[in-house]
């Protein structure tokens, strides 16, 4: 076991990719699994419950090296029925090429503006890690399908309070 866990990194940094696909991506993405919590409901708050929707879509750009994908993306989340824009900065690292699929591991940074808490708007931060697979149709066009382990700070009236969830979202996108 602790020899499968050593060999985890090694593969992730000997690992090199080829750049038939471009050096560019820009992707079109939505939420379509979501599972969250939010840790502390405060009454008079804009959440009322414990269990949390979590919806959005957004447009996501990478810039794509031998090594790591460099992201960057806008996206309208909507925590329940409250919305904010959010702003994403990430890195993905794609290894083991399979077919038409790679598959990658991916963290990210969430930088996110005004979400209404129920008293007034306050921005929130937070980070997802996690991984899925690129499915290329053409050497331009791709799939993105992704699972990520989420967690957002968020303001209520009184308190911060984590939200904490998986997401699994689908994108659609080309590449240069």
């Amino acid at each position: 076991m602790k020899l499968a866990l050593l060999a985890i990194p090694a593969l992730f940094l000997a690992s090199c990719q080829s750049m038939s696909e471009g050096v560019l991506s820009f992707e079109g993405r939505t939420v379509v699994i979501d599972d969250a919590d939010i840790e502390d409901v405060e009454n008079g708050s804009a959440f009322d419950s414990e269990n949390l929707d979590l919806s959005g879509y957004g447009i996501h750009a990478a810039l794509k090296t031998p090594v790591v994908d460099f992201l960057v993306g806008v996206d309208d989340r909507e925590f329940g029925v409250k919305d904010s824009a959010e702003m994403v900065l990430g890195v993905r690292r794609r290894f083991l090429e399979f077919w038409k699929l790679h598959p990658y591991i991916e963290a990210d940074y969430r930088y996110g503006f005004d979400l209404d808490n129920g008293v007034d708007s306050d921005s929130y931060d937070g980070w997802a890690a996690g991984g899925g697979a690129l499915l290329h149709l053409t050497d331009s066009v791709f799939f993105n399908f992704r699972l990520m382990y989420e967690s957002t700070t968020i303001s209520l009236p009184s308190f911060s309070t984590d939200v904490d969830g998986v997401t699994g979202t689908i994108g659609l996108g080309f590449s240069l």
